[in-house]
């Protein structure tokens, strides 16, 4: 299973795309969104490597996501893949 994040493509959210690239993220446009996926059970994002304000760190997954939040803290995001049926 795959861990995918949905984040509206606007130069609000790039900050979050480029640390998702560097954490071995791939990026598609989905409409006007941009799908952040990852073949990884697992993936962890920090608000520090953005440099993201607060507000729009908390927003960051308001556009959908593929998975389960294991922790979302206002420096840390931790996604992981769906349980299996």
């Amino acid at each position: 299973m795959t861990v995918s994040v949905y984040v509206l493509d606007v130069p609000e959210f790039a900050p979050v795309v480029h640390t998702a690239r560097t954490a071995g993220m791939d990026v598609h446009q989905v409409g006007d969104y941009l799908e952040l996926s990852t073949e990884d059970r697992e993936v962890v994002l920090r608000r520090e490597e953005t440099g993201m304000r607060p507000a729009l760190w908390h927003a960051m997954l308001t556009g959908g996501l593929d998975g389960r939040i294991v922790s979302f803290t206002p420096d840390v995001v931790h996604l992981a893949a769906g349980e299996e049926a």
